[in-house]
């Protein structure tokens, strides 16, 4: 009976032995021939959970484009508003004639509300006039009739005299009677469309919004007052 125990573990102890040489040798050949590297024998029947390389995630994340940001139009100031000059009077038209032996300029005024300055200094002289009874009169009072002004600039070596239309509907005077002006003060300014009272006075068909004559003092010498309109 021991003898026979014996052998048994003989036998189990040489089949062992047998079985881990063919493992040996096997592993041996797969490993020479095909280059295949087996896992340990204590890996196998286990299962073996790698954790993501840190690394390579970098790597990966480096590699995607991000989103260009597409440029934006930088807002352009707008341009300024340029001011608007503001308009200019119109010309006037000066016509020069000659009556009663005495020289006038007649003034053709194309734009309402134009204001007339005056061209020295000196004293304010307004008188009013009317026609009645086909007489050209001066300080009447007819309700009735239409009153013509007079307005002059009494100067140191010269007097100037306007006339203009009628008070109220075509001319306003600006200065006072007797007031001591400057040159460039406002005398007067037309309202609207009418004639100078020489059209009333003296010559019907004469076209002018004022008539202006300019004398010497003392002496009472004629002088050109067109030469205070250059630039009008």
């Amino acid at each position: 009976m021991r003898h026979a125990l014996l052998r048994i573990a003989a036998v189990a102890l040489a089949s062992g032995v047998s079985a881990i040489a063919l493992l040996g040798v096997g592993r041996l050949v797969l490993i020479g021939d095909l280059g295949i590297a087996l896992p340990p024998l204590t890996a196998i029947g286990t299962s073996v959970i790698t954790s993501p390389n840190p690394a390579a995630q970098a790597a990966v994340l480096s590699d995607l484009a991000a989103p260009e940001a597409s440029p934006t139009a930088t807002p352009r100031p707008a341009a300024s508003a340029t001011e608007t000059p503001s308009a200019k009077p119109a010309s006037l038209a000066l016509s020069s004639f000659r009556s009663g032996g005495r020289s006038y300029v007649g003034v053709v005024v194309t734009d309402a509300d134009r204001t007339f300055v005056a061209p020295f200094a000196g004293t304010v002289e307004i008188r009013v006039y009317q026609l009645i009874d086909s007489e050209v009169r001066v300080g009447s009072n007819v309700p009735t009739l239409p009153f013509y002004p007079y307005i002059s600039i009494i100067g140191s070596d010269r007097k100037i005299i306007y006339r203009p239309g009628t008070l109220s509907a075509v001319t306003e005077v600006l200065a006072l009677d007797g007031a001591t002006i400057a040159a460039g003060d406002p005398l007067f300014r037309l309202l609207g469309p009418g004639r100078s009272s020489w059209t009333t006075f003296y010559n019907p068909s004469a076209p002018y919004q004022v008539v202006v004559s300019l004398q010497t003092l003392p002496g009472g010498r004629d002088l050109d007052p067109s030469i205070y309109f250059s630039g009008s």
